[in-house]
């Protein structure tokens, strides 16, 4: 027993060592193009409100809905919810401990910064304003705190790093669909204004790549405390997936599959040593 925990202390304090030694490198083009884009945004948020109010264009793409599939609209918006995301960066960059401290660190910021504004502009929801009658509403009717888009924010937030850190072109853009169409979801759904979703997403892209060049730079949660605080965090919001569920029932299967084989993924690189 004791010689295998000391072969898991010592994979685990090399795996520090690796985070440690090895430079932080993202590319200066996907920054400007990241910052570009939250400009297009936020551009796209004042025209909008300028021509047609705060709730701008909300009739005409929830509308849409009426012809997609729940199940599909449901899978794609829990994109957006952080406890879902965090348990994808357990699963597919479990040893990664210099993504984990910038995902830490933004996730902090990006959570204070959203809560702040929404508690600040206390603006209603859809289902707050409008007659259930003339709009398509799935899953909860959430009424209150809706700008900006916390769904729309926290997908573009961890598309952004994803961006930055990403080589291939493929994926890159691939991940920038997805978190659009998560944002688009949520106006799908009922729940967002656009004026939401386009400032959280130009909101979120900021934040990424702030959080990105500050981490890149500040190696304070590259030690043993915070990236074990961090997993920990990490293995919470899986079993948190399992014990409380989540509001779109029809996605629980694949956040079931998901945050199991997260939980699987921890334990085979970090107890199950070889």
């Amino acid at each position: 027993m004791r010689f295998y925990l000391t072969k898991i202390t010592s994979n685990y304090k090399s795996l520090l060592d690796q985070a440690r030694m090895t430079p932080s490198s993202y590319s200066q083009s996907s920054i400007h193009i990241l910052l570009l884009f939250a400009a297009v945004l936020a551009v796209m948020a004042l025209v909008g409100n300028w021509i047609g109010g705060y709730h701008f264009a909300f009739m005409e793409i929830n509308q849409l809905s009426s012809g997609i599939s729940p199940l599909l609209l449901e899978n794609l918006t829990v994109f957006g919810d952080g406890v879902f995301l965090l348990a994808l960066v357990l699963l597919f960059s479990c040893r990664n401990i210099r993504l984990h401290w910038t995902v830490l660190f933004t996730s902090i910021v990006a959570a204070v910064v959203v809560n702040l504004l929404k508690d600040y502009f206390a603006m209603p929801r859809p289902p707050a304003v409008l007659d259930p009658e003339t709009f398509n509403l799935l899953g909860r009717a959430y009424k209150a705190r809706s700008f900006p888009s916390g769904h729309t924010v926290t997908a573009f937030l961890i598309a952004s790093m994803c961006f930055c850190y990403i080589k291939n072109m493929y994926f890159k853009i691939s991940i920038l669909i997805l978190a659009a169409l998560v944002g688009l979801s949520r106006v799908l759904l009922g729940v967002h204004w656009p004026m939401d979703v386009l400032v959280g997403g130009s909101l979120g892209i900021i934040l990424g790549v702030g959080g990105v060049i500050i981490t890149a730079k500040w190696k304070f949660g590259l030690c043993a405390f915070v990236h074990l605080f961090t997993m920990t965090l990490m293995v919470i919001a899986c079993v948190a997936i399992f014990v409380d569920g989540n509001d779109y029932k029809l996605a629980m299967p694949m956040l079931y599959v998901v945050s199991a084989a997260a939980l699987i993924q921890m334990v085979r690189s970090y107890i199950w040593v070889k």
